[in-house]
C-alpha cells in the first residue's frame, strides 16, 4: 500500500522562518512537523511506501528524509510544482502509475490519529474515499472543510464555509484514504481536491467520514498558529 504526504507549500504565511527551513522541517515540540505525520502514517502497517510531494527548498527536505529511514517503509521525494492537493497528487500519480488504495496526509499539522483504525474503516465500508474528522469550536469552522454526516457516509462537503453555512462543526483533519478511481476523477491541473472531487464523491454517496478525537490538532500554518503549537507541546499552554 503507498501513502502521499503533500508537503510543497512555500509556507509564506511563516517568513522569514521559512527563508530558511522549509515548512515541514520546522519543529514543534522539538520535532520536524513531518514527522508527526510520518508517525501516523505508519500506524497503518499495510503502507510501505511513502511519497512527499515537496517543492520549496526540496533538497533540504530530500537530504532529512534522507537521513531518517525506516526499516520496512520506503520514503521517496518528489518534486512538483505546487499546483495544491488535487494537483500535485494527480502528477504524483501519474509519475508513480499509482492504481491501489492510497493513503493522503497533508504535511503541515500536528495530530494523533490511528491509520490502521481509519484503514479498517475504510474497507469496511466500501466506498471510494473516506476523510477523517474532528469536532472544532463552531467560531473556527470558517478555516475548515466541514462535512454532513448521517451514518457513517457524508452527504455534504463544504470548503470553508461561513459560521452561519456550515452543515456542521466536524472539520477536515487533512487524512484521506482513497481508491485509484478518485486519482482518476482529478484532472491535472491546479486545483484542491477539497473544493471539487469531495463535494461530488458526497453528492454520489461515496465519501465515509472517520470520526476521530485527538488528543490535538495543531496548525502551523501561520507564525501565530506556530508559536502557539510550540508553547502547547511544550506544556506552557494547555490543549485545546
Amino acid at each position: 500500500m503507498k501513502a502521499v504526504i503533500l508537503a510543497a507549500g512555500k509556507g509564506t504565511r511563516l517568513r522569514p522562518l521559512t527563508y530558511a527551513i522549509p515548512k515541514p522541517l520546522l519543529p514543534v515540540g522539538g520535532k520536524p512537523v513531518i514527522d508527526y505525520v510520518r508517525e501516523n502514517i505508519l500506524t497503518c502497517k499495510d503502507v510501505t511506501h511513502v511519497f512527499i510531494a515537496v517543492s520549496h527548498m526540496r533538497e533540504v527536505i530530500e537530504e532529512y528524509i534522507r537521513h531518517t529511514p525506516h526499516d520496512h517503509v520506503h520514503f521517496e521525494t518528489i518534486a512538483t510544482l505546487g499546483w495544491e492537493t488535487g494537483g500535485d497528487l494527480k502528477a504524483i500519480a501519474i509519475e508513480k502509475d499509482l492504481n491501489e488504495t492510497l493513503v493522503v496526509a497533508y504535511g503541515d499539522n500536528v495530530t494523533n490519529i490511528d491509520m490502521e483504525e481509519m484503514h479498517a474503516f475504510h474497507k469496511k465500508q466500501g466506498k471510494l474515499a473516506t476523510v477523517a474528522l474532528f469536532k472544532v469550536p463552531w467560531e473556527d469552522v470558517p478555516r475548515f472543510g466541514v462535512a454532513e454526516v448521517k451514518g457513517n457516509g457524508i452527504t455534504r462537503f463544504v470548503e470553508k464555509p461561513e459560521k452561519k453555512d456550515a452543515p456542521s462543526n466536524l472539520a477536515n483533519a487533512g487524512y484521506f484514504i482513497l481508491e485509484p478511481e478518485v486519482l482518476e476523477m482529478i484532472p491535472a491541473k491546479k486545483i484542491k481536491i477539497e473544493n471539487t472531487i469531495f463535494p461530488k464523491l458526497a453528492e454520489e454517496g461515496e465519501l465515509a467520514g472517520f470520526v476521530y478525537h485527538p488528543k490535538h490538532w495543531l496548525d502551523v500554518g501561520t507564525m501565530d498558529a506556530y508559536r502557539k503549537a510550540n508553547r502547547m507541546l511544550e506544556g506552557i499552554l494547555p490543549p485545546p
